[in-house]
């Protein structure tokens, strides 16, 4: 979805009411091989899209094999929870917030709490072999997803779900197969090997993280072939179907595709267990420049801006210089660095990529060499004292929020670029 242009996309989020959620037992059926469950936040400017996604959900509904289960909040109506079905909805009733049923009640869909009785509700009451949570909203490089205009709350609310909120919301549910962003520039290194930063203890096991490193259209997931697709499926592993999203992605908005006029978009499919190393192999490679830096600042520099040139894929609405490509960046490097060092360290944080990143593009997207896997990269220390760069303190944000600032030096590397070292 078109990416909300607000400093409240990365304002860090602490929830000021906690509620209390009830989640007793309904009649469940036997296990199904997938539920799909919808965590759909169509109360802002995305209302009309909404519309759209549900009324192709519904043109195959849930059946034997995946269950569909949505929680609609739309921007002139309150919160349902709903199964879908065949050309229907099946309104579900038993999941309450603050002790009143969720069916007619508004809720903030920017509070993490509710997102995990969602969760906890769906996969107590519709047991499958595999689970895909999809985050249906406007999304952002920090993390952050789900903002409700109508918040139906009195106390100051969280304005939308962060990263970290995503873990806590999962904490203890188990195996999440595929965790989805119907949402923009979620497909961004940080994000992912956030991702593998959660403690063992918290008991979450997300699989793939299926999202863009680009700008993702209103239409978002063309979900009538999304879910026809995954019924005629023979192999319905979490690997196949987190597949089958980004190629039925990429083929919608090619140009002989059910979309027209959003021709450069991609869609990515990262494999948890496989993209932590990217963490070590990045900071041997940040330590190597930021040393070169030192010994002939002009060089480097050079080198490093005409890599983060080629890997500029010209996506942002909002300013180019603070999203580039992080699998072009590095193959760029390799090419023209005369440095044997760089080559070989930018050759070995290239293959992790290759290993753990399955990238379905455009034809628009693919002449551009794009790898699936976004990094941020401000071009100068000034620029983010531009108004759409968020200001300064988003230095202070990215610290914060992603392992990666420190565990691959990437802030430590972006300091010593701008020759602020």
């Amino acid at each position: 979805m078109t990416h909300k242009l607000s400093s409240a996309c990365i304002i860090a989020i602490v929830s000021a009411l906690v509620a209390t959620y009830a989640i007793p037992a309904v009649a469940s059926v036997g296990n199904a091989e997938w539920t799909v469950l919808v965590y759909l936040d169509g109360d802002n400017n995305l209302d009309p899209d909404s519309l759209v996604d549900v009324a192709e959900m519904k043109t195959v509904g849930s059946t034997g094999k995946v269950n569909v289960i949505v929680l609609w909040d739309r921007y002139s109506e309150p919160a349902y929870l709903y199964k879908v079905l065949l050309n229907g909805l099946e309104p579900l009733a038993g999941w309450t917030v603050n002790g009143a049923p969720v069916n007619g009640q508004e809720v903030n869909m920017g509070d993490w709490h509710v997102l995990e009785a969602f969760v906890d509700y769906g996969k107590a009451n519709y047991p499958a072999n595999h689970f895909m949570l999809d985050l249906w909203d406007h999304g952002n490089a920090f993390g952050y997803t789900c903002w409700d205009d109508h918040d139906g709350t009195v106390l100051p609310a969280p304005a939308a779900i962060s990263l970290s909120e995503v873990g806590q919301a999962l904490e203890g549910s188990g195996a999440m197969d595929i965790l989805t962003y119907d949402g923009c520039t979620i497909g961004m290194a940080e994000i992912a090997y956030e991702l593998t930063l959660i403690p063992d203890e918290m008991n979450v096991q997300i699989g793939y993280l299926v999202a863009s490193e680009e700008y993702i259209p209103n239409n978002g997931y063309a979900y009538n072939n999304v879910l026809k697709q995954m019924n005629e499926m023979e192999d319905m592993s979490a690997a196949a179907v987190a597949k089958m999203l980004a190629d039925e992605y990429a083929a919608t908005y090619s140009p002989k595709g059910e979309a027209k006029g959003t021709s450069t978009v991609n869609l990515s499919v990262i494999d948890i267990s496989k993209i932590g190393p990217i963490g070590s192999a990045m900071k041997s490679l940040t330590d190597k420049l930021r040393a070169g830096l030192v010994e002939d600042f002009k060089y480097y520099k050079n080198l490093i801006s005409e890599a983060r040139g080629e890997a500029n894929l010209g996506w942002s609405l909002n300013g180019w210089d603070k999203r580039v490509d992080l699998g072009t960046f590095l193959m760029t490097l390799s090419t023209i660095s005369k440095d044997k060092d760089v080559k070989v360290l930018a050759d070995q944080a290239y293959g992790i990529i290759k290993d753990a990143v399955y990238v379905a593009n455009t034809p628009a997207m693919d002449s551009q060499s794009a790898t699936g896997l976004g990094i941020w990269f401000p071009t100068s220390y000034r620029s983010l004292g531009n108004a759409n760069n968020g200001g300064f303190w988003t230095l202070d944000m990215y610290q914060d929020a992603f392992g990666f600032a420190d565990d691959a030096g990437w802030m430590g590397f972006l300091y010593a670029y701008w020759g602020r070292a």
